[in-house]
């Protein structure tokens, strides 16, 4: 099966204001028709936005806000998160032409004709809330997104050195080795075996 989300709205100058009742509201247990109503969207054609929620992995399968969901509250960086959530769930339309983003609703209504088998009118539909959808969007940084986050969870897992002594000058470099040694010694109350140990390894190693 393409990976074409199949919901859809039907009146497309909704989605843009619902979009953005969702950054000023709070953050609900639970995204259900009850709380679209009290962001004001009170018609059968405002429902649609749940499951174009749950395509985009803003709400989980239970109806339940995800941290994506958490992430797009966040205005400065709203629109790379849409961005980059649109890249994945319409990743074949975006494997169609890389540039998905920015084609007229007739050569988009054509591709999702062509991936999902649907009639020309739920394929303008579906093409017009893809559209919409990129109209808040932003593909220019989502591959800066994803380098820093890579930087930033390198730098978690790096940790710091602790030699703050001078950097070496010009001249002959040398190569030193260091050995850790871990000694396990046994349990007794006999004084005399650790002296023995002890001295054995002063014979050996100085």
């Amino acid at each position: 099966m393409p990976k074409v989300p199949t919901s859809y709205f039907v009146v497309q100058t909704k989605l843009k204001p619902i979009m953005e009742a969702i950054q000023k509201a709070g953050v609900p247990e639970k995204f259900t028709l009850a709380f679209l109503d009290s962001l004001g969207f009170k018609s059968t054609n405002d429902r649609p936005i749940v499951a174009v929620l749950k395509s985009l992995d803003f709400l989980n399968q239970s109806g339940a806000p995800t941290q994506v969901y958490r992430d797009y509250k966040d205005t400065s960086k709203s629109k790379r998160v849409m961005g980059i959530r649109l890249k994945d769930a319409y990743s074949d339309v975006f494997l169609a032409d890389e540039n998905a983003n920015t084609l007229p609703a007739d050569k988009l209504k054509g591709i999702f004709a062509s991936l999902t088998g649907k009639s020309d009118s739920v394929a303008t539909k579906m093409a017009g809330t893809f559209k919409t959808l990129c109209s808040i969007a932003d593909f220019s940084q989502e591959s800066n997104i994803i380098q820093d986050e890579k930087i930033e969870n390198y730098s978690k897992n790096v940790k710091p050195s602790l030699d703050t002594s001078v950097p070496p000058t010009e001249g002959p470099k040398s190569t030193e080795f260091h050995y850790n040694i871990q000694i396990h010694l046994p349990i007794t109350r006999d004084i005399s075996v650790y002296n023995a140990i002890f001295q054995s390894l002063k014979d050996h190693l100085m």
